[in-house]
């Protein structure tokens, strides 16, 4: 009997290994469909619907920026890498997304964690991409304030400087959805919950 109690605690145990095997990798898979990692120790983590925070953007000429010339208009931040698969497929979409939308009242632009500028200018120039762009090769902005874990990931913040959503991973940018958040934004509307703020393919009305 002691024989056979063992046996089978025996076969639980690797069973339950063998759950746990299949969890991590079920996580593992999940954390990169659709983006870049890093594993840069995370921060801080911006909330939605609370204040985002104000920041000073450096431009590929060495000039800087603060968001704050952006106030009054939805503002769309995409954090982006050249070497990140997801963020260059997406990237034309976004360039698609910032010749639909009234510069009035929306602004598009993109924040670069490559060292270096001459590669960003690079792949800017060889893919059509005309919107802003700026860099945070230190990962100050992204380590420290933004909080992000990979790439790409978007702010969309309100026109009163609110962070309306955090959007994580690849997105139809140019799609019918997507364009009807950003209208509800500037509105001053926060479209209801949908799984395309966390990898999906576009919104959920």
């Amino acid at each position: 009997m002691t024989g056979s109690g063992a046996g089978m605690g025996g076969s639980a145990g690797k069973g339950g290994l063998k759950g746990w095997i299949l969890l991590v990798v079920a996580v593992a898979l999940l954390s990169v469909l659709g983006a870049c990692s890093r594993k840069e120790p995370v921060v801080a983590h911006e909330e939605e619907g609370k204040p985002f925070p104000v920041l000073t953007l450096t431009g590929l000429d060495g000039g800087s920026l603060s968001t704050r010339a952006f106030r009054g208009k939805v503002l769309v931040l995409n954090v982006w890498a050249s070497w990140c698969p997801p963020c260059r497929k997406e990237m034309p979409s976004l360039e698609r997304l910032s010749k639909m939308l009234d510069p009035k009242r929306f602004a598009v632009i993109g924040l670069s964690v490559d060292e270096d500028r001459h590669l960003v200018r690079e792949f800017l120039m060889q893919n059509g991409i005309t919107f802003p762009n700026y860099l945070d090769p230190g990962l100050k902005i992204v380590k420290q304030t933004l909080g992000i874990k990979a790439y790409p990931e978007t702010f969309i913040v309100a026109p009163g400087g609110e962070l309306i959503r955090r959007v994580m991973g690849e997105q139809a940018w140019d799609s019918p959805g997507m364009l009807q958040v950003l209208e509800d934004a500037y509105k001053g509307k926060r479209t209801t919950s949908g799984t395309w703020a966390y990898g999906g393919s576009q919104p959920q009305q």
